[in-house]
């Protein structure tokens, strides 16, 4: 009564059945970051480019996490962003992705002198907790403005 052809054709629905559920159950958000994120990235940003660190120093009081603001001295921020424009002059935010709702930012930027990666933790309400740049080697940069 069931022959081989029939047995197959079974087997083969489920297994495409099967691949097509496995592929809906990953979940991939597209609709763009939260109003007070992109505000926070926003500012963020246009500080940094403006050269400016009482500038930058305004922004992380609006910005920055009250425990990030906290565990800095103004004088920390103020060395911490002189070392980063230095190294990377005016920047870009070209891409930001974030590997689950408690994993960091990871934002991918194109700067003047230099491009990089910094990572950004959040708090409940987008504001940032902490900051983690890393740029490419100056060397390297020269290399591929050639």
């Amino acid at each position: 009564m069931f022959t081989r052809r029939f047995a197959l054709s079974l087997i083969g629905g489920a297994l495409i059945m099967a691949a097509a559920t496995s592929g809906r159950a990953q979940e991939v958000v597209v609709t763009g970051p939260p109003p007070a994120l992109r505000r926070n990235l926003d500012a963020f940003q246009k500080a940094f480019n403006s050269g400016d660190a009482a500038q930058f120093e305004t922004m992380a009081k609006d910005a920055f996490a009250p425990e990030n603001f906290k565990r800095q001295t103004a004088d920390d921020r103020k060395k911490a962003y002189a070392k980063w424009h230095a190294d990377f002059g005016t920047i870009k935010f070209e891409r930001v992705e974030r590997r689950g709702p408690d994993a960091p930012l990871q934002i991918f930027f194109k700067g003047s002198v230099a491009s990089g990666v910094m990572w950004m933790d959040l708090d409940d309400s987008s504001r940032i907790d902490s900051v983690k740049v890393e740029g490419e080697k100056k060397a390297e940069a020269e290399k591929k403005k050639e």
